[in-house]
């Protein structure tokens, strides 16, 4: 049995979710081995960013399936001035270290994953930051481990055997940063002890090429500011930051200790369009069809490829939300969308 957390997020983060939970809800309904529970919007619910309940959540979970996190209507700046430092928490309690992002490409018919670090680097703890005063330097330190660097490149080649024939890069800056001639040794080593073959790329050249190169790599193992960076040109090209998926994962992977990892949309929390209900609900999906590929009691429902198959089946028909449609094609808000997107799934379900 698979215990998913569900955390509601921030703005749209709550109502993005509402075609995946439904599709959870429909699969337990059916037998399926899982369980929800939920945790609290925290800052409007208790005045903290993280309460214990939600870390009490997602100590007895296996996942988290979590909304948008970020700015949310009528909290202003003042009163909740860094939301996202609730995920940053939640990453280091449970070593969620390694952050894979999804974006799926429509028009190439095609995905890239982005596999980065997601915990040390560029997203270091506060101790390792100066702020300034206005006169004084503000410093930032990167720092890397070596153990830490091999985790996120060894999941990179894993994810590169499953797109076999197209281009595996490992991007770093070498000539600038100690930090990047660390990870250009690492994924030599790596490519050399796992035999998959990537190329070396400067993130300045790696941002050119994904804007100009036709095709696109398969995959992109990086640090994780280059990579937060890199995977939004990505979106750029397929369209929409709302095609984007996301995981942190704890690379031990030990279930019935805590979760092992937290699946979201990549997405901002877009508080002007909270209640709108036209926002794209591709991403929630995508991070949904990703935590029910990562859960072994769930991986063999299929569901998963059932869920990428509905979205593919969708998008031919011509049906888009606001930030992808033409004149020409059909508009609908995201519960029209999310209506779609369930008749597909319950034709595809077997018989």
């Amino acid at each position: 049995m698979t215990v998913i957390a569900v955390l509601p997020g921030d703005g749209i983060g709550s109502e993005i979710l509402d075609g995946p939970l439904e599709f959870l809800r429909r699969l337990a309904a059916a037998g399926a081995p899982l369980t929800l529970t939920y945790g609290t919007a925290g800052w409007q619910a208790t005045g903290s960013i993280l309460p214990e309940e939600t870390i009490e959540a997602c100590r007895t979970a296996d996942v988290v399936l979590s909304g948008a996190v970020g700015t949310h209507p009528g909290v202003t700046a003042e009163e909740c001035p860094n939301p996202e430092a609730a995920l940053i928490s939640l990453r280091n309690l449970f070593d969620l270290g390694v952050s894979v992002r999804t974006v799926w490409v429509p028009q190439l018919s095609e995905d890239v994953t982005i596999v980065r670090n997601i915990t040390g680097g560029a997203y270091a703890d506060p101790s390792q930051r100066e702020e300034s005063d206005g006169v004084s330097a503000a410093v930032d330190q990167l720092r890397l481990l070596p153990a830490r660097v091999s985790e996120v490149l060894e999941m990179a080649a894993g994810f590169t055997v499953d797109a076999p024939g197209r281009r595996y890069i490992s991007v770093d800056k070498a000539s600038v940063f100690a930090t990047s001639r660390l990870w250009r040794a690492t994924a030599k080593q790596v490519a050399d002890r796992t035999g998959v073959a990537l190329d070396h790329v400067n993130v300045d050249r790696a941002a050119y090429e994904l804007v100009s190169y036709p095709q696109l790599p398969a995959v992109i193992a990086t640090e994780g500011i280059f990579g937060d960076i890199l995977s939004d040109i990505v979106c750029a090209r397929a369209g929409s930051p709302a095609l984007c998926g996301s995981a942190t994962i704890n690379p031990d992977r030990n279930f019935g200790s805590g979760i092992t990892a937290m699946f979201e949309p990549a997405h901002g929390s877009s508080p002007h369009r909270t209640g709108t209900r036209r926002s794209n609900p591709t991403g929630a999906w995508l991070a949904l069809a990703a935590l029910l590929d990562w859960c072994p009691d769930l991986r063999l429902l299929g569901q998963a490829t059932r869920i990428r198959s509905a979205l593919e089946v969708v998008h031919r028909s011509g049906v888009r939300t606001y930030d992808l449609a033409t004149p020409e094609q059909e508009l609908v808000d995201m519960d029209g969308y999310n209506a779609r997107i369930l008749d597909e799934l319950q034709a595809l379900q077997p018989a």
